[in-house]
């Protein structure tokens, strides 16, 4: 097989990408336990996670302007892969820190590489909804990963981390063979500028030239979505553990169905949202609608009725998500690409930081806050999109 650059190679690696990226969710909670470490690890060891996300983000999205969208994709994997091996051996509380913030920083570039990857090499009218499968493969791959970890965990949840370091490795190596890089002419780095660009405060100083009122707007509801969505799935992974003791095996099942969910609503909501409707009007009701549902979960003392309406939550907020990332892109030229997309991850992966961090806190003071916090958030991300979407109405001068 010849490298070429093709979309649908892309999406595949995608789908490759979500399911080893996902294995460890279902076995991490047994990987706590059996460490004896207090229930503030689940929330730090994501919000360190998803800090170092933050901040190299923007970096991965200029570097991969320079080396080219493949080689970012090919050492985030490997590198990734190796600190999830470490994750796996860990013997202390630092060393689970450490190897997740090691697994953040090379996280976002992966992740920034496929995104940017697929805006690059689609036609601009197809950029949207090849933005909306692309979060559909990420839905269905989420699902995959989740039940194939809990299947490993069930066996011994220190396979789980060796099968994801070894699948992530091979993946990033065998797409430098099979995937042409969408970048036609890399930059060469100079030594200097390279240092430059690592900065991660230099690297957001180079999105200085693309804010505005609207877009200052729109990364406030990105923020705010973000801590929402983390704050509620921390606090949800962690009670099925902690207070039903579901087992791996059972953990990868509820997100394989929520996996599913989320790739039926990605073929049809989101793409008739984005085909068919103001998606700026609409991203108002849908973080509504995650309100609503996220406040259904609170109704206690019937765990049925818990499930169902965390189901129903998790199906608005698989919605939302590709209506931001198009949004992100949409007008933007093809040399702002990788830096918006890396901006887009870093302002996530930070409300991420302060989502799960919230969680880990609040958790031990009652179980049912990070629920609550989940709600006001998306609330206020509501309002957000309204100012947003009144902004954006107004003729930009």
């Amino acid at each position: 097989m010849t490298k070429k650059k093709s979309v649908f190679r892309m999406m595949v690696i995608t789908v490759l990408l979500g399911i080893g990226m996902n294995f460890h969710h279902p076995v991490t909670p047994t990987l706590y336990t059996a460490m004896e470490l207090p229930s503030r690890i689940f929330g730090t060891s994501m919000a360190v996670m998803c800090f170092f996300s933050f901040l190299t983000s923007v970096f991965w999205g200029e570097f991969s302007n320079h080396i080219g969208r493949v080689k970012v994709f090919t050492i985030s994997c490997v590198c990734y892969g190796l600190a999830q091996l470490s994750l796996g051996f860990s013997a202390s509380e630092l060393a689970v820190l450490i190897s997740r913030g090691a697994a953040g920083a090379f996280s976002g570039g992966a992740i920034v590489a496929t995104m940017a990857y697929v805006i690059d090499v689609s036609e601009p009218s197809k950029q949207a909804s090849n933005l909306a499968v692309y979060t559909a493969m990420q839905s269905v791959s989420l699902a995959v990963g989740y039940l194939l970890g809990g299947v490993l965990g069930t066996i011994h949840f220190q396979l789980a981390f060796n099968v994801q370091a070894a699948w992530m490795i091979l993946l990033g190596l065998g797409t430098a063979f099979f995937v042409e890089d969408s970048i036609v002419d890399p930059q060469t780095v100079k030594p200097r500028e390279l240092l430059k660009t690592v900065n991660p405060f230099n690297s957001f100083a180079s999105a200085r030239s693309l804010m505005s009122t609207v877009m200052i707007l729109f990364l406030i509801v990105v923020f705010l979505t973000g801590f929402a969505t983390n704050c509620h799935e921390n606090a949800f992974n962690y009670f099925l553990k902690a207070e039903l003791d579901f087992k791996p095996i059972y953990n990868g099942l509820i997100k394989a169905v929520i996996g599913v969910i989320g790739l039926i609503a990605n073929f049809s909501i989101n793409l008739w949202i984005i085909r068919r409707t103001d998606a700026k009007k609409s991203l108002i009701v849908v973080l509504a609608l995650c309100a609503l549902t996220a406040a259904g979960a609170l109704i206690p003392g019937n765990l049925t009725l818990f499930i169902a309406m965390n189901l129903a939550f998790f199906t608005a907020n698989a919605v939302y998500q590709p209506i931001t990332q198009a949004l992100s892109v949409e007008g933007r030229k093809n040399n702002e690409v990788g830096i918006i997309t890396g901006l887009f991850n870093a302002i996530k992966s930070m409300g991420n930081v302060l989502g799960s961090l919230a969680a880990g806190i609040v958790y031990d003071l009652n179980m049912l806050f990070p629920f609550m916090l989940s709600v006001g958030a998306f609330a206020l991300s509501a309002a957000a999109a309204w100012a947003y979407w009144r902004s954006a109405k107004r003729p930009q001068l």
